[in-house]
């Protein structure tokens, strides 16, 4: 099974498929979207727990019935898990009570904060408590609110700054998300802003915007995932990646990752080959004589760099050459007297 990585410094990109709710309460949709999501190359599935007395208001009772149809078991969740790992993904869901994080506890290797608790401290601090890698997901979240938050988690769990176990994920919560208000900049902003690992919980419509989210820094990405777009009731589905979305996305950013290579200076291997033609040596600009002391005007720098190179001037101004050198030639090491 494929492990929760250090968000510090990753492999590569985790990708998340969020089933969340888009099962509607069938156990047997969501066996198939774990199975679909492992087919698509995903490291990650994610669902969302709840129970509804702790959840939704009865303020709001079609919400109430309707979120109701959507809520798994406990013992239904114990399943997809299993299920997830035999096919080698990580499994784990967003709680949205601490009884919900007690049980998930022990089935889940990490935990996830929606951006509708961001400002629920209380339930942050119980999940720093486990001990677990976990993911805060910032859409609605202004920037004092994000800091809360942050401080709420490293209140409990003050090593998580530096060991690579939280990560903040940049969110819009707008579903789906417009273009113009991705706004993934925002992933460099939270990353120097915090100092913490930074991901890209992606609403928009197609898979661009994770692309151009590895590109701008994200470590992991999550996409909501469904079997099929089309004709669905329930909104969630119409923004989600269906099976070919998310393989095209799995391909793409694993495409970028390639492109963006390491963060580090190092010449590439394809460059050494042209390294001395693309380079200079000290060559003659006039013809030199053997045995008269070299003058700065007699030189100049030419292609390739089998000679002297560019950088080595003081050595050969003044010097006397052993052999006569003839404009175009290269001065090298060998012929310095």
């Amino acid at each position: 099974m494929k492990a929760v990585p250090d968000f510090r410094a990753p492999d590569r990109t985790w990708i998340i498929a969020e089933i969340g709710v888009n099962h509607e309460g069938d156990e047997r949709v969501a066996a198939d979207l774990i199975d679909r999501a492992a087919e698509c190359g995903v490291d990650a599935v994610k669902f969302q727990t709840f129970t509804l007395g702790h959840y939704i208001s009865t303020v709001q009772p079609e919400r109430r019935q309707r979120t109701g149809r959507f809520e798994l078991s406990r013992a239904q969740f114990a399943r997809l898990a299993e299920r997830a790992r035999d096919r080698g993904l990580v499994f784990f869901s967003t709680p949205f009570h601490m009884a919900d994080a007690d049980f998930l506890d022990g089935i889940a290797p990490v935990f996830k904060v929606s951006s509708g608790d961001l400002t629920y401290l209380d339930l942050i601090k119980h999940i720093a408590g486990k001990g677990k890698p976990t993911i805060i997901s910032t859409g609605l979240g202004t920037q004092d609110e994000v800091a809360r938050a942050v401080e709420a988690f490293l209140s409990v769990r003050p090593k998580a700054r530096g060991d690579g176990s939280l990560l903040l994920m940049h969110c819009v919560a707008a579903y789906p998300t417009p273009a113009e208000e991705a706004n993934l900049r925002n992933i460099g902003w939270l990353k120097r802003e915090f100092g913490l690992p930074v991901g890209w919980s992606d609403h928009t419509l197609d898979i661009k915007a994770c692309e151009l989210a590895v590109a701008a820094g994200a470590v992991a990405l999550e996409k909501h995932f469904t079997y099929r777009k089309e004709n669905q009731a329930f909104h969630d589905h119409a923004l989600s990646a269906d099976p070919a979305d998310m393989a095209a996305l799995v391909k793409a950013v694993r495409a970028a990752e390639t492109y963006l290579g390491r963060d580090r200076r190092e010449r590439a291997p394809s460059e050494e080959k042209l390294l001395a033609h693309m380079r200079r040596s000290i060559g003659a600009a006039a013809d030199i004589p053997a045995g008269t002391p070299v003058k700065r005007e007699w030189l100049t720098w030419l292609r390739p760099a089998w000679g002297l190179q560019a950088d080595e001037m003081p050595k050969v101004v003044g010097r006397k050459l052993k052999r006569a050198v003839a404009a175009g030639d290269l001065i090298k090491a060998e012929d310095l007297a």
